[in-house]
């Protein structure tokens, strides 16, 4: 702001008279020199006089410049940096996020960067942030806060900046934004009161425009294992979210062998199913499939743009069996022969006299009955002659209850049953049986469910209770305990009953003469062997896993502490709580961090962590556990990570909101990749101002037009012989 005045201290009009009577006596002046001389001389010193005569003039008027200049160094400039989920994001073609892109700005060790240039131009320039409802000072930890994801509140921030108490009124605003505003006030409404008290808000936005919308996959009905050389099915579903149709590629991923990929192309909002041509996994493990989409510009959610399962691939299906008796039976030789197939492996375990053992299988000792409480827990299914009962100990019998219901393990019991209701208690389902021996063969009927649901034929078998063999018919169960196999005459009296006992299951078998069927002829023969088969495979199919994940969502939340809990069993299969686990994490822009878990004190057996994802995507978790005897378990899990709330569903640059705001308070706008360091943001102009007053007649240079003026005119008078 400039103002210009004279220093004259007599009325102007004096200065008026003066000028035009030297005017008129330079005008007659010229008339003579014109009569008396050439007129080019007489042109050149009437020129010349005239020049002296206004340079004389202002020497005597004395005129002056005021300027006006606010005063940096009574400025306060606030700069406010938005830290909001979308700040996170890249945009398209940019390596660097949002919030990467204003941090070089704020460098407080870069001796030239924008915020230290300002501070040595005015008198303070503050650095505040805000995230969510938070407003808060910049420092160093807080680049990393777009990482939680919080919510865009541009309007509050800024109304938080006029009712600060306590500090002077700014004289400009710099706000570093996106513009997505998506919560609280809107900053319009609030730039209308910055236009009233004339304080710009200059805006750097922070951002690239892009086209919007979200591509998304995800695997459908994944098991949650298979077994080696069998082929595996997979299924996606492919969503596209834009306004128009989209072309990309599914890949599918083993571990991190890529192994097919699918070119397809969706219409505007459409779904799409796909399949992979099978996979056939040769040899068993934990393996990690993960099926991923070449995401499109403008796509603003990455977190589903990748699927991931991790399957256990087991070798062929096995069940462990043992067999366990203090004597000699016929029905054993059968029962070893039926179970001959590659799907079971039987063991057993049978005294032959006082201190004569017959064994089959590994880890089972020769000379006597165990001893260790833990034997029972490498198998699956025990076949247990109740005669035997009472030649075990007392821990080996507890040990056998926990075997069924801590373990999952399947017990089946042959022959007398006071022995096993006497030694086990509920673990038997029959509560009353009723010795028979018929003269005749007795027809049986098998129902087929549980055993058989999947099996052809169950009807159509033809079993029976052998004429003249004795036989137990069960005449009441337990509560919940049921029926499978009963007489055809009178269905209340069955042969075999079995129940659900804690994490396991039992059964009951009262005709230990049943050998004699699998004689009668071949159909009969392969019924008895599927009729076992069948019985094995359902007591072992209720083994329970000694690690189990516990997901408490479906969706990890990125920038926010996530649960990591998994339930542990020791070797006795009861709660553990002394092992020692370690959780390797891997994820997305090269994540890894290790964490450690501890045994959470309201759940005896279950273990908790955190960690903190940056970014959405999934992460592969490797639970490694350590238990005291020196036992080492693995257990792989994986967790999708993904942006929740408002910030996630839209993260699109608003740069015409900005423009607008910068606009209405008379600030100005600049794309953040046109700022340099350099640049001076203007300031209010209720700026308190410097006034400095400039003379003209005073330089240096004034005196001397004067002095080439009035020497030229003499010089040329006398050249021309005028005095």
């Amino acid at each position: 702001m400039e103002n210009y005045g004279l220093e004259w201290p007599y009325p102007v009009s004096w200065l008026v008279l003066g000028s035009i009577l030297y005017l008129f006596f330079l005008v007659l002046h010229t008339r003579k020199l014109f009569r008396s001389t050439i007129p080019s001389e007489a042109w050149k010193l009437t020129v010349l006089r005239g020049v002296c005569a206004l340079l004389l003039l202002l020497l005597v008027a004395r005129p002056f410049v005021d300027h006006f200049d606010a005063d940096p160094r009574s400025a306060r400039v606030v700069s406010l940096i938005d830290f909001s989920g979308s700040m996170n994001r890249k945009d398209p073609g940019n390596d660097n996020s949002r919030i990467e892109q204003v941090r070089p700005f704020f460098d407080l060790g870069r001796k030239d960067s924008w915020i230290n240039q300002s501070r040595s131009r005015y008198r303070s320039v503050e650095r505040l942030g805000f995230s969510g409802d938070e407003i808060f000072p910049v420092r160093s930890s807080s680049w990393t806060k777009p990482e939680s994801g919080a919510s865009t509140l541009i309007g509050d921030a800024l109304i938080h900046i006029l009712e600060q108490k306590d500090v002077s009124p700014p004289s400009a605003v710099v706000l570093f934004s996106d513009g997505r505003n998506n919560s609280g006030k809107s900053p319009l409404q609030v730039g209308e009161k910055f236009r009233e008290i004339g304080l710009p808000i200059h805006v750097v936005g922070v951002g690239e425009s892009s086209e919007f919308g979200n591509l998304s996959i995800s695997f459908l009905d994944l098991p949650d294992y298979a077994l080696a050389k069998e082929e595996i099915t997979f299924r996606a579903q492919v969503k596209n979210e834009f306004d128009h149709k989209v072309k990309t590629t599914a890949r599918l991923y083993m571990d991190e062998k890529e192994i097919d990929s699918l070119s397809i192309t969706l219409a505007a909002d459409t779904n799409q199913t796909i399949s992979f041509p099978p996979v056939t996994p040769e040899v068993g493990g934990f393996y990690t499939f993960r099926v991923a989409i070449d995401p499109p510009n403008g796509d603003f959610d990455p977190s589903d743009d990748v699927d991931a399962q991790i399957i256990e691939v087991r070798p062929p299906e096995i069940f462990s069996a043992l067999y366990i008796s203090n004597q000699i039976n016929q029905l054993y030789p059968f029962l070893k022969r039926s179970l001959a197939h590659d799907r079971f492996q039987l063991s057993s375990l049978i005294r032959l006299g006082p201190e004569t053992f017959h064994v089959r299988g590994e880890n089972i000792p020769t000379n006597g009955y165990p001893e260790d409480a833990d034997f029972w827990m490498e198998y699956d299914v025990v076949l247990a002659d109740a005669a035997c009962l009472d030649e075990l100990n007392s821990t080996l019998l507890k040990s056998l209850k926990k075997f069924v219901e801590n373990r999952g393990g399947g017990l089946a019991l042959l022959g007398h049953p006071g022995k096993s209701r006497e030694h086990l208690g509920g673990l038997m389902p029959a509560v009353e049986t009723e010795y028979l021996m018929s003269r005749q063969n007795l027809s049986l009927l098998v129902f087929s469910d549980p055993l058989f649901t999947e099996a052809r034929g169950v009807n159509e078998w033809k079993p029976f209770l052998p004429a003249g063999l004795p036989a137990h018919l069960i005449t009441r169960i337990n509560p919940a305990a049921r029926s499978v196999v009963s007489l055809r005459s009178d269905l209340d009296r069955s042969i075999l009953t079995l129940q659900a006992y804690g994490a396991g299951k039992s059964a009951y078998w009262g005709s230990p003469h049943d050998w004699r069927r699998a004689l009668s002829s071949e159909d009969q023969a392969k019924e008895f062997s599927r009729f076992w088969q069948g019985v094995v495979e359902w007591l072992g199919s209720g083994t329970v896993e000694r690690i189990k994940v516990l997901k408490s969502e479906e969706f990890g939340t990125s920038g926010e502490s996530n649960p990591l809990r998994l339930e542990v069993l020791g070797a006795d299969f009861q709660p553990s709580v002394d092992a020692s686990i370690e959780a390797n994490i891997t994820g997305s822009e090269g994540f890894f961090k290790n964490v450690q878990l501890y045994p959470s004190g309201a759940s005896l057996g279950t273990y908790t962590g955190n960690f903190t994802p940056h970014s959405p995507g999934s992460y592969e978790i490797v639970y490694h556990l350590t238990f005291p005897d020196g036992e080492k378990l693995q257990k792989f899990s994986y967790l999708k990570v993904r942006e929740f709330g408002e910030e996630a569903k839209d993260t699109r640059y608003a740069e015409k909101d900005l423009r607008t705001l910068a606009n209405l308070t008379g600030g100005t706008f600049l794309p953040v990749n046109q700022l340099n360091d350099s640049w001076d943001p203007p300031l209010s102009d209720s700026l308190p101002v410097i006034s400095q007053r400039t003379q003209l007649a005073d330089g240096w240079t004034f005196f001397l037009f004067l002095f080439l003026a009035a020497g030229l005119e003499w010089f040329w008078r006398r050249k021309g012989g005028f005095r």
